[in-house]
């Protein structure tokens, strides 16, 4: 009996070690199953954010071409219209230049003389410099806007929300758009003295109302060239600036905007 005991025991423990056996060798399996469903949810995913990247990356170089193209054309539109209302400008005043002359001319100061001549030519140039310091500028605004919008359309390509940022950059180029023409209207704007308000010298007795007449002149054509720039410079120009630099702040508060991944193929590598 006690023989018989011992061998019923040996008996089942091999089949015990026979069963485990067996399970392990179904385990392992399952096991090797499951990590080639894991590769190959991986290589899916990767494979699908490859393929979204080169077809974000085709979409933009479309979109930044054309835009491109856009801003040339706007570029060379502005330019051609800035060079006709100068002209413009030129052929309105010329008439007024020459009397003004005249007056200077009259002026027997010689010293006083050379700075009217200097301080009548110097409006045109100070209007000219200003506002192509302007345009140059929007130039630079408008390559800044540019880059926000490639940025916004791969985040948007990878999944991402990128609408506020999107309207924020639309309201920017708006405002760039905005800026543009006001400066173009700056530039056609004239400061020429009025020589009809300013009395003829015809003796030496009235040079001193000559001169008196001329500077205040040239104190009032200053002071409205001037406040014509400063509201320009602090008016649409900052207006410009802020929504440029608004755009940018939401833009940069899109998650990950710039991350190389995108949402849909993160969560299919996370599951």
């Amino acid at each position: 009996m006690k023989t018989a005991g011992i061998v019923g025991g040996i008996a089942l423990l091999l089949s015990a070690g026979i069963a485990f056996a067996q399970e392990g060798s179904n385990v392992a399996p399952a096991r090797q199953q499951a990590k080639e469903q894991v590769k190959e949810a991986k290589g899916a995913a990767l494979e699908k954010r490859q393929a979204v990247r080169e077809e974000a990356k085709q979409k933009m170089e479309v979109a930044r071409e054309e835009a491109k193209q856009k801003m040339e054309a706007a570029r060379e539109a502005t330019k051609a219209r800035i060079e006709t209302v100068r002209e413009e400008a030129k052929g309105r005043v010329e008439a007024q230049k020459e009397k003004a002359k005249e007056r200077v001319a009259a002026i027997q100061d010689k010293v006083k003389k050379q700075l009217a001549e200097k301080m009548a030519n110097q409006f045109e140039r100070l209007n000219t410099t200003w506002t192509d310091h302007f345009l140059k500028l929007l130039d630079r605004y408008e390559e800044i806007a540019q880059k926000m919008q490639d940025r916004a359309a791969i985040a948007a390509a990878r999944g991402k929300d990128v609408s506020a940022a999107t309207a924020a950059i639309e309201s920017a180029t708006a405002a760039i758009t905005t800026a543009r023409e006001a400066v173009t209207a700056q530039a056609a704007k004239t400061y020429v003295l009025d020589a009809s308000v300013v009395a003829a010298a015809t003796s030496a007795s009235n040079q001193g109302e000559l001169v008196q007449g001329l500077r205040k002149q040239f104190q009032d054509l200053h002071k409205s060239l001037f406040q014509d720039l400063f509201a320009i410079r602090d008016g649409v120009m900052k207006t410009a600036k802020t929504a440029l630099q608004s755009a940018l702040s939401a833009l940069n508060k899109v998650p990950r905007v710039d991350d190389d991944t995108d949402d849909e193929a993160t969560s299919a590598t996370e599951q």
